[in-house]
């Protein structure tokens, strides 16, 4: 079977001709290999709105800022330093409803987004607790981070680089021939290529980093996240084993 494989790859790299600009000029090996571990993450953050619907401007500016004052007591109480909290401009704009009478105007609302970084993950649940019993909090939605993420994703980077060289020597060991140097790395799968070869990737396979907006009983959760690195190699064939 790695024979066949191998020899595939050959076969096509020489009999495309109308994908020539898509392809090595000289015999390769492409492979693709990831790394992942899951840690417990370190650093947490979490993006709110504090709305109101009252009509007057006036009273719901004030009404904004009292919630507002509400939720840094709340921030300075477990633990989140004031340089963590970043609040943006308030806005004052219509609020399309689910359902509207003909001819009545559209209701105005007042919002501020917040995002804080709390760093004491040990106050977490009561943190997040306090904030989904709040009222007119909208839009919340939490994410996990690591200090040192760089380094980790540089030692899964490394592993996963390890880990395609050694699946390509393999694949030259099996059809007889000896692997040359790498020619082309890449940290996101080499499009043109794998569909030229039949070997494109489910893009449904790869998970986007984001946000996440999981049920309000979860996000009171720390939990573990999962940091992967992958990459897609070509390797030159060289003769001889």
């Amino acid at each position: 079977m790695l024979k066949r494989f191998a020899a595939a790859l050959l076969l096509a790299a020489a009999a495309l001709p109308g994908l020539a600009a898509d392809l090595p000029k000289h015999p390769f090996i492409h492979v693709s290999a990831s790394a992942d571990q899951y840690l417990m993450p370190d650093v947490g953050e979490i993006d709110i709105d504090l709305v109101s619907l009252e009509p007057d401007a006036e009273l719901a500016l004030k009404f904004i800022s009292e919630r507002l004052e509400a939720s840094r007591a709340l921030f300075a109480q477990h633990g989140v330093a004031p340089e963590d909290v970043f609040v943006q401009d308030v806005v004052r704009r219509p609020r399309k409803p689910d359902a509207l009478p003909e001819g009545q105007a559209l209701p105005m609302e007042t919002r501020v987004s917040l995002h804080l970084t709390v760093r004491d993950l040990g106050q977490w649940t009561p943190l997040l607790r306090g904030l989904l019993v709040m009222k007119d909090v909208e839009s919340l939605a939490i994410a996990f981070n690591r200090s040192d993420r760089d380094k980790v994703e540089s030692d899964l980077l490394a592993q996963a680089l390890a880990k395609a060289r050694l699946k390509a020597q393999d694949i030259a060991r099996g059809v007889g021939a000896k692997l040359g140097p790498a020619t082309g790395v890449s940290l996101a799968p080499l499009k043109n290529l794998t569909q030229a070869m039949g070997l494109a990737n489910d893009a449904n396979a790869r998970i986007p980093a984001g946000r996440r907006n999981k049920p309000h009983g979860e996000m009171a959760l720390v939990q573990s996240m999962r940091l992967a690195q992958s990459v897609d190699v070509i390797y030159r064939i060289g003769a001889g084993k």
